[in-house]
């Protein structure tokens, strides 16, 4: 597949877009910039490709969980460019991506720790499957920082800002086989996933992009 994806859950800003297996990339460490670098850093892209938006065949939106306002950022734009030129659209999870990111160091099975702030951070564990992608084990949540435990059996690495901004998950970090705080989620991981994720299920319109922030889940009250 031709794909586009634009990963905005933390302050690494990022897009990506493959074309024949071929994969042109823009990122950087953007802090507040997201809105700014993103249509600039797509039409970069397609230059680039030698391609119209309308020849896409997806476009891949990173579905959070993460900054609240980067990711209405990130999904706003997307949805944007899919309804004008009539795309489908693919959620991806940041977690995942994060994960499929630290595949390049190494990393067989992740923990994954994004900061959310308030002393708590974004989770997910995730194991390397056969086919080289990472998939998930068990559910992403919210948790506090010094409550995270690795789970299951296998040598765990932690990935993820959160291993360097809490004093709780820096001595879990020495725990674990290796720790690569500095990786984020990337566009370009979210490819391979946003691939996967298509052939198992039907492509999104444009309206149905919405983020997953998790935060809300644990303000719910029992019934």
């Amino acid at each position: 597949m031709n794909i586009l994806a634009i990963e905005t859950a933390t302050e690494f800003c990022s897009v990506a877009l493959s074309l024949n297996g071929e994969l042109f990339e823009r990122s950087r460490l953007a802090q507040r910039e997201h809105a700014e670098l993103l249509l600039p850093w797509v039409q970069e892209l397609l230059s680039e490709a030698e391609l119209r938006l309308g020849d896409l065949d997806a476009l891949a939106f990173s579905r959070g969980p993460g900054s609240f306002t980067s990711l209405r950022i990130g999904i706003s734009v997307a949805q944007g460019l899919a309804w004008g030129a009539g795309l489908p659209v693919i959620p991806v999870s940041s977690l995942q991506s994060a994960a499929q990111a630290a595949v390049n160091r190494g990393v067989k099975a992740a923990l994954v720790a994004l900061d959310a702030r308030m002393d708590e951070v974004y989770c997910g564990r995730f194991r390397l499957d056969e086919g080289g992608l990472m998939q998930p084990e068990g559910e992403e949540r919210l948790y506090a920082s010094g409550d995270i435990r690795p789970e299951g059996p296998g040598h765990w690495s932690g990935v993820g800002n959160g291993f360097e901004r809490y004093p709780a998950l820096s001595l879990l970090g020495e725990q674990m086989e290796a720790v690569h705080a500095d990786v984020s989620p990337q566009a370009s991981a979210m490819i391979p996933l946003a691939e996967h994720w298509a052939e198992h299920n039907a492509l999104l319109h444009a309206a149905q992009a919405q983020p997953v922030y998790l935060r809300d889940k644990v303000a719910d009250k029992p019934a």
